[in-house]
């Protein structure tokens, strides 16, 4: 037997999701797509692939910035007629307002929407009642809604949306080892094909070492940024580098067994790596340094980064060595050369964490996790 609870919560998600119903998107989406189909198509060159990739971040970050615009304007139309929204324009003009200011606006906010929203439910006699837990999925959803609806938004999601099915065709027909990619969870479409653009062509990388320095990720040492000295690396790849470590973490890649063993490690050679330093960025998470109302820098909280940063860059250098043999055997070559510690060092080979199957069989390689 139903409790009164789930079946209120029930409730809530059904009319939640009548209310946010939106019958313009499938219209709109096939107007434009009837447009696009007008455009006579070429196949793409290596440059305009490249071009067509950048293209696709770019793209994402024009959407995001309009949902956002899009949601800013819903909550402020929302609250400008409530009793708290003077003291929330009061909060957001102190400059250098620390964490705890933002978190006293972001209650605020929730308590004046609250109120808004179920005063209009009332008045239209909407049995739906919003709470902290539920109106922020109300705003999402009315958010996505407006945006559906606006024409010149719908028309960037298109352009984004056709510029991927080309991406997509190239690698296939031209870069063979995104199959192998395709294998690898949490390397989505967009992250392959920026990384396959920005590498190029993986001949000009003679052993997965020289790839390693040439993304950063080689020497934690000479990777970092020096007055007056011009960077040995790809600044765009060590980036790109980074958000795809995150995406290794939270989809709970094949690679994170690396990261997690390279961390049991270091609490072991280097507890003092997990234990709450000083970060040296500045509004980086809740435990970041904060700046007073004085503009002086505080450093009552810290957070645990070393550590992290320092797995997550043995786990980049792991997927690397095994693109870089992938990419070789996925040409009908032999890689030239083998992980610094193979060929050096005497280590073991161990089997890809996940194997390029081609016609020669499985790749096995390993990679020096002490460096």
């Amino acid at each position: 037997m139903k409790t009164v609870k789930k079946i209120v919560e029930n409730s809530t998600k059904k009319s939640l999701k009548k209310i946010t119903k939106n019958p313009i998107k499938s219209k709109l989406r096939k107007e434009i797509r009837d447009e696009f189909k007008k455009a006579s198509k070429q196949p793409l060159d290596f440059e305009e692939f490249k071009m067509y990739t950048s293209q696709l971040f770019l793209l994402d970050k024009m959407q995001n910035k309009f949902k956002n615009q899009r949601r800013g304007w819903i909550i402020n139309k929302t609250i400008k007629d409530d009793s708290l929204y003077p003291e929330i324009c009061k909060l957001r003009r102190i400059e250098n307002s620390d964490e705890g200011d933002k978190t006293e606006i972001a209650k605020l906010i929730k308590k004046a929407l609250i109120r808004q929203f179920n005063k209009e439910f009332e008045n239209y006699g909407n049995p739906l009642r919003l709470t902290m837990e539920t109106v922020e999925d109300h705003v999402n959803k009315l958010t996505n809604t407006k945006y559906d609806e606006d024409r010149p938004a719908q028309t960037l999601e298109m352009v984004e949306t056709d510029r991927l099915k080309d991406v997509i065709k190239y690698m296939k027909k031209n870069i063979p080892v995104y199959q192998w990619c395709k294998e690898v969870k949490g390397l989505g479409v967009k992250l392959s094909a920026k990384l396959l653009a920005i590498i190029g062509d993986i001949q000009r990388f003679p052993d997965p070492a020289s790839l390693w320095s040439y993304c950063g990720v080689g020497d934690p040492e000479k990777g970092k940024r020096q007055t007056g000295k011009q960077l040995n690396h790809s600044p765009i790849m060590r980036a790109t580098l980074f958000v795809l470590a995150e995406s290794f973490i939270k989809s709970n890649s094949q690679y994170r067994i690396i990261y997690d063993k390279r961390k049991e490690k270091t609490l072991i050679t280097h507890p003092e790596w997990h234990n709450l330093v000083p970060c040296s960025i500045k509004n980086v998470g809740k435990d970041a340094p904060k700046t007073d109302k004085k503009g002086k820098q505080t450093w009552a909280n810290k957070h645990p980064k070393h550590a992290h940063i320092d797995a997550s860059r043995v786990m980049v250098k792991r997927f690397l060595a095994e693109l870089f043999a992938a990419w070789y055997q996925s040409l009908g070559l032999e890689p030239p050369s083998k992980p610094y510690g193979v060929e050096i060092q005497g280590h073991h080979e161990e089997p890809m964490i996940v194997p390029y199957i081609g016609k020669r069989g499985i790749i096995e390689i390993e990679i020096n996790e002490d460096n």
